[in-house]
């Protein structure tokens, strides 16, 4: 028997083989998809490792945005019961401009970039389908013919069959990082789409009460 362990970016593969045996062509293919099973595993990890980075900059972002909203919105109330004497009221009045203006300014920035991402995001859950169907419908079917039909295999199945269950464990973890990843991008395009709205209806309510308000924007 030969133990050989094969370093994987996903994990170590550790099989036993009975070199004394000819390894038929339904167990060379079986290994052949069981490498590629971990390929598409680490695929699946770094691209929903990738996604989670990028979400806590745009939260950022996107909270960077809501101050700006909620400023603006604080000086438009403001305005709006001021009377024309009032000494603060030009102050007040560019205060809101200005805060119009970066409002406009940090949008037109951030929402191309998170369009993109959104794309991105959505897929992800095509893709995430089309690997589990894989999966379920060829990789581990291949695998259980293997192990029903070990006697004429050159791979040690306890081995074969303790490294499956390993890697099921690895993959668990994959999915819960998928789970976190289009949990947390989804909670940030909801709140970014509401955040939007929001400031679109600022902007409409500046316009009708002055449309000079928006002359920066």
């Amino acid at each position: 028997m030969e133990t050989i362990s094969t370093n994987h970016p996903l994990r170590t593969i550790t099989l036993r083989y009975d070199r004394t045996k000819e390894a038929p062509e339904f167990e060379t293919e079986t290994l052949q998809c069981y490498h590629e099973i971990h390929d598409r595993a680490w695929e699946r990890l770094q691209r929903a490792q990738r996604g989670r980075k990028l979400v806590p900059g745009f939260r950022y972002r996107i909270e960077a945005i809501e101050r700006l909203f909620d400023l603006a919105t604080h000086k438009f109330d403001h305005l709006k019961v001021m009377i024309p004497s009032n000494p603060l009221r030009d102050t007040v009045y560019s205060q809101l401009k200005a805060l119009l203006a970066q409002l406009d300014g940090n949008l037109n920035v951030l929402v191309p970039e998170l369009i993109d991402e959104t794309k991105v995001f959505i897929d992800y859950e095509d893709y995430c389908m089309a690997q589990d169907e894989w999966m379920d419908e060829n990789a581990f079917p291949r695998f259980h013919e293997t192990v029903a039909r070990h006697a004429d295999c050159s791979v040690d199945i306890v081995f074969f069959d303790h490294d499956l269950e390993d890697f099921r464990h690895e993959l668990a973890f994959v999915k819960k990082q998928e789970i976190l990843y289009l949990d947390e991008m989804g909670a940030l395009t909801d709140d970014f789409t509401e955040l939007a709205y929001n400031v679109e209806c600022l902007i409409e309510q500046a316009a009708d009460f002055d449309e000079k308000l928006l002359h920066n924007v």
